[in-house]
């Protein structure tokens, strides 16, 4: 059990006295990475270090660290199970696309996986070590199943995907599965005939998912038993907490065009077409003279999921992007059906014109290249967009490697700190978190909840007596979570370049940790260890902030630096 708690840091979520967070989810997680550990500790050195250039932004592991580091290697573990999770997501994505292939289309099969592919959206939420991401994947596979006719795993991905993840709302998402099984089940004939007989099979359905819903609860019951320590079900608390009066917006409100914003960047004009799907679909069912269409059914029941989950999520005050990944592959089904729709639309008005001219119709084989016209502009701007992602912010990832990789050629036995102020929402991870240190947060602007380390005993109830500080559900500040720079080791901050340097500016707007840094009386001093650059949203012109331009970029995108300082003395205040 210690493993989840060694150097991780505690939310309040994870309180004995909230628990809203459900231990379930993490342990497939920790039993991932503690699998790479141990191939890690029995692969060759030189392999471990080309793994590390390979999967991270900055490798973590040098010829004299590699040895030391092996499975201990965090980041490399981290990048592991992000990697893990990649393939899990390609399984699921390929399993929905061969599922449309089979049962609707190869055509929307084929426009499905050209969207879905270069989607910056599905670039970073693929590999997300996030609930709502393995919701995803869960919906995916279930979906995948719905479509083959496997209704009993379709109905067990769903049951997965609100029991052990621990996220209840995405059960709006499984609402056209389960009555879609039911449908097929006989519920239609029950409908038709009236006749009870037709209702066993609709019974037995019913008893199946009862029962695998239980069984599934009961083992997320009992892990969360051994770890909280006490009869708990995150599951109703998180959704209690969520359904109270100012709940979720504690911690932030949006307007809808946030939403809007996160979409169009995410997936341009793919967006645009998927929203529109299902209002065309049903347009065409409407009006289509054989009203017993398989196809459009099955249509209508993959593309509902995305619009019940945009009617309960955007009206929402409290607004994240992650809240969007579930509806990620339904989006790109439907801009593949849209694309259909329009067209089919233009070749009946072509063909019309034709005929009345020439008497001719036009090559449907034309649409193949319109389709593939159409989608390539989407296709151009996210790659681009993707590009522009990983130039533009993956500096924090670089700066805690390296932190990673400085301690642990500098190890000692006793516990220091890592330290960040404003910065301190940009941590990636306890996985980059060196071996006898610990994040610590420098008083910043923010006046909101920070987490702390968990104790020894994790989320047990005996951890209320021996914690540092207090945790608290309204998002209020709790200052035993500050410690003082004086007991800093490494600080990590966001300048821009002329405060690379400490002694080359003192402006009243000089960044937190900077103030700190020159504060700070304590033996030694302050250097730069590394230096990446990240971004100056604000004083970027809008194309080259949301897209990548491999010419001309130096000239018109503005950069800071993301810093870590490194103190450089004989002693340092100890935790």
């Amino acid at each position: 059990m210690s493993c989840l708690y060694k150097r991780g840091m505690q939310t309040w979520e994870y309180a004995p006295q909230y628990a809203l967070r459900t231990y379930a989810y993490l342990i497939p997680m920790a039993g991932i990475a503690k699998s790479f550990q141990y191939i890690l500790n029995y692969m060759p050195p030189s392999l471990v270090d080309q793994l590390s250039t390979l999967l991270l932004v900055q490798s973590t592991t040098t010829t004299s660290t590699t040895d030391l580091l092996a499975g201990n290697n965090k980041p490399l573990l981290f990048a592991l199970l992000r990697s893990f999770l990649a393939f899990i997501s390609c399984y699921s994505e390929l399993s929905f696309i061969n599922a449309i292939h089979d049962t609707i289309s190869p055509t929307i099969a084929h426009w499905t996986a050209i969207s879905s592919i270069s989607a910056a959206g599905n670039f970073h939420s693929n590999q997300a070590y996030l609930p709502s991401s393995t919701v995803m994947i869960l919906w995916r596979l279930s979906v995948a199943n719905q479509m083959n006719g496997y209704h009993t795993l379709a109905i067990l991905w769903g049951l997965v995907a609100v029991l052990a993840v621990g996220w209840p709302f995405c059960a709006v998402l499984f609402i056209s599965t389960g009555f879609w099984a039911l449908w097929k089940a006989g519920l239609c004939d029950f409908i038709k005939e009236r006749k009870w007989n037709k209702l066993v099979p609709v019974i037995q359905v019913l008893i199946r998912t009862a029962l695998h819903a239980i069984i599934i609860q009961v083992i997320v019951m009992g892990i969360d038993y051994y770890y909280y320590d006490q009869l708990v079900s995150p599951i109703w608390n998180i959704f209690a907490y969520n359904t109270k009066s100012g709940g979720d917006e504690l911690y932030g409100i949006e307007p809808l065009s946030y939403y809007l914003k996160n979409l169009l960047l995410n997936f341009n004009l793919v967006a645009i077409l998927g929203v529109l799907s299902l209002p065309l679909v049903l347009l065409k069912t409407l009006t289509a003279k054989n009203k017993n269409n398989t196809t459009s059914s099955m249509e209508i029941l993959v593309l509902i999921p995305m619009y019940i989950w945009m009617a309960i999520v955007l009206p929402r005050p409290h607004k994240e992007e992650r809240f969007l990944f579930p509806i990620y592959p339904a989006l790109c089904f439907g801009a593949a059906v849209t694309t259909r729709e329009v067209l089919d639309m233009y070749t009946a008005v072509t063909n019309a014109l034709l005929q009345r001219k020439k008497g001719k119709k036009r090559n449907n084989n034309t649409n193949l290249l319109i389709g593939l016209a159409l989608l390539s502009i989407p296709t151009i701007i996210s790659i681009s967009r993707s590009f522009a992602l990983h130039d533009n912010y993956t500096a924090p990832l670089a700066i805690y490697q390296k932190v990673y990789s400085h301690a642990a050629n500098n190890s000692k036995e006793r516990m220091r700190y890592v330290c960040t102020a404003g910065e301190w929402y940009r941590f990636p991870s306890s996985f980059f978190i060196p071996p006898n240190h610990q994040l610590g947060f420098l008083k910043s602007s923010f006046t909101g909840q920070l987490p702390q380390p968990f104790t020894e005993f994790g989320s047990k109830t005996d951890s209320l007596s021996v914690q540092t500080g207090k945790f608290n559900d309204m998002n209020k500040e709790e200052m035993e979570r500050y410690v003082d720079i004086s007991q800093c080791s490494y600080a990590i901050e966001l300048v821009s370049s002329s405060l690379s340097e400490l002694n080359n500016n003192t402006n009243d707007d000089t960044a937190e940790g900077i103030q700190y840094m020159k504060s700070d009386t304590s033996d030694g001093s302050w250097r730069i260890l590394s230096s990446h650059k990240y971004l100056d949203a604000e004083a970027t012109p809008l194309l080259h902030r949301i897209l990548y331009f491999p010419f001309g970029r130096d000239e018109k995108a503005v950069f800071k630096h993301y810093n870590v300082y490194v103190k450089e003395m004989s002693e340092v205040g100890d935790i």
